[in-house]
């Protein structure tokens, strides 16, 4: 796990071409919103063909996934890894191993739904997940300031690294 990992994000997106961006979260439950928070905004530059809004749901989106014939599968959501709220992290996550990366808001784990994609896809996909610390995932209440700033944060890396191909 890393902790504040713009750098090396930064690196993984460069080429968008064979990676998917899906998007998880709750609009219902606070910081859980983050994931689809930040695909919002990711729909809104040349990216929007490569970004999946699978809300609370991912396991429903798996046949996209496959369909785009991509190499690389990178989940943005809320995660608890008992860090400061609105810390940014990057996991690669491994079909045949554990995630050290608490996800509670569906009742599918990554873990599961990565197995599933790389059984179906019959090739090599890497996978990867970057997270921000929640703050608050009570239902009804809004996202966290820290939440809020973290993902606007990593945004704009993004959307600048994109827009300056």
């Amino acid at each position: 796990m890393i902790e504040e990992p713009l750098n090396i994000i930064k690196e993984l997106i460069e080429d968008s071409s064979k990676k998917i961006f899906v998007c998880i979260g709750n609009e219902l439950r606070g910081d859980d919103e983050v994931g689809v928070h930040i695909g919002r905004r990711l729909k809104k530059t040349s990216l929007k063909d490569n970004v999946i809004l699978a809300y609370n749901t991912p396991e429903n989106h798996i046949q996209e996934i496959l369909e785009k014939d991509v190499e690389t599968v990178i989940f943005f959501d809320a995660v608890d890894v008992k860090a400061s709220p609105g810390t940014i992290i990057l996991q690669e996550i491994l079909p045949d191993k554990p995630s050290y990366i608490s996800i509670s808001t569906h009742s599918i784990p990554i873990e599961t739904i990565v197995s599933i994609i790389q059984s179906l896809s019959g090739k090599k996909m890497r996978f990867y997940i970057i997270g921000l610390q929640a703050k608050n995932l009570d239902f009804g209440s809004k996202m966290s300031k820290e939440v809020v700033y973290a993902a606007k944060k990593l945004t704009e890396m993004i959307i600048k690294d994109i827009e300056s191909k």
